[in-house]
């Protein structure tokens, strides 16, 4: 077990400090572009990074001191196209204040275009220590972490809920388009310009034998625009294919108000809220589970979305302008 020293406590809470990865080639969907998602695993190997520097990765946080290191909330802007061969700097900042009981890092991925160094994505990160009952006698943590030691990781307030759950196994692994088949879903959308599924949350998306993880609501996110568009009579391969057009994400934010436990039925549901503009929309995600007859919220987020293309094969990208069929098609009309 290693000892933790006043320098790297330091170095963990106050100095900044920086690796350089490439993304991952999950990430080049379409031609050698990376998606958000992947954008916020590279940051987030990065803060991973920041805290194995100093001798705390989460392999000795989880067996030696008995705490999961869990991603809570993340606020995400992106600036520039990552592609798969590009060399990003990411660097970690903390910028967690006395007060806060979470830690918070300022991440930034850095890359070279035309000779110099651009920042193409910037997110804030926040992050907690979760007690793991599972590791027996675990060794404490220096007293400047303990404040970020929780039992969990947050606990929404229960809600009411009208409607009866049905029991369908087969419907909790069904990506459905609409509400009409889940009188849960029905009463969470109501008359909200929106889609939604339930699905039953399996062990791959989740982490420490128990609890989804955030790269698990970022793939809910990344997947609710390709239902919702699809939905709608646009979806994406049919706008690629006509048009050209990519699916492009400008930010994306989420942050946990509960824990979602392996294999409970998750109700996803995308909201659009606003189309401004006439070439962005931005939709809010909220992600619910029943618990006792009512109804709990885990998560909930923001995601801003447009398209580009190209107007000749070298020329630069630009973002498209929303004619009326989108337009009806985002607004729900």
């Amino acid at each position: 077990m290693a000892t933790l020293t006043d320098v790297d406590i330091k170095k963990l809470l106050t100095e900044p400090s920086s690796v350089t990865m490439r993304p991952s080639y999950e990430g080049g969907n379409i031609n050698t572009a990376i998606g958000f998602k992947c954008d916020n695993y590279l940051l987030e190997a990065a803060v991973l990074d920041h805290f194995r520097a100093v001798g705390l990765g989460a392999t000795e946080l989880y067996l030696v001191h008995g705490v999961n290191f869990d991603v809570v909330g993340v606020d995400t802007r992106l600036h520039t196209v990552l592609t798969l061969d590009d060399d990003v700097t990411v660097e970690v900042t903390p910028k967690t204040k006395d007060t806060d009981r979470e830690m918070v890092f300022a991440v930034a991925a850095i890359v070279e275009r035309d000779g110099a160094p651009k920042k193409a994505v910037t997110s804030k990160f926040r992050v907690l220590l979760r007690r793991d009952t599972n590791i027996a006698d675990p060794a404490p943590l220096p007293a400047e972490l303990e404040r970020f030691v929780v039992d969990r990781l947050a606990t929404a307030e229960p809600a009411e809920l009208a409607s009866t759950p049905v029991d369908d196994l087969h419907g909790a692994f069904h990506r459905g388009e609409d509400a009409s088949t889940d009188p849960v879903l029905a009463e969470i959308i109501g008359d909200d310009n929106a889609i939604g599924w339930k699905w039953r949350i399996p062990y791959y998306y989740c982490h420490f034998t128990e609890r989804m993880q955030m790269s698990g609501y970022l793939r809910q996110m990344e997947e609710a625009k390709h239902l919702f568009v699809a939905s709608r009579g646009i979806s994406i391969k049919r706008l690629l294919d006509e048009r050209g057009w990519i699916p492009v994400v400008t930010q994306n934010k989420l942050h946990f108000t509960d824990e979602a436990i392996m294999e409970e039925d998750l109700y996803t549901v995308y909201t659009v809220e606003s189309v401004f503009k006439d070439m962005l929309y931005t939709s809010r995600m909220d992600f619910y589970v029943v618990r006792d007859g009512k109804l709990v919220k885990t998560a909930t987020g923001e995601i801003t979305h447009g398209y580009c293309h190209k107007v000749s094969p070298d020329a630069e990208w630009q973002m498209a302008v929303f004619d009326d069929e989108v337009l009806r098609a985002l607004r729900g009309e």
